[in-house]
């Protein structure tokens, strides 16, 4: 289930983002979210990302009893 998350950005953040729109989504939210993983990705790698998803798989199994 998607999660909503109130973000404030400066007006220069803002502008930046705004740019990116049309070469990293089409959506601020689309835009923020990649920019985001592109982040994490450069910063930790793509296997924390994996970790990070295999936790969440791990920790829904978990709560629904499987």
């Amino acid at each position: 289930m998607p999660k909503h998350v109130l973000v404030t950005l400066t007006d220069e953040q803002y502008r930046c983002l705004s740019y990116l729109k049309g070469k990293m989504g089409s959506s601020d939210a689309e835009v923020l979210r990649n920019v985001f993983l592109a982040w994490v990705w450069e910063k930790m790698g793509g296997a924390v990302l994996g970790e990070c998803w295999t936790d969440v798989k791990r920790m829904v199994g978990e709560k629904e009893g499987k």
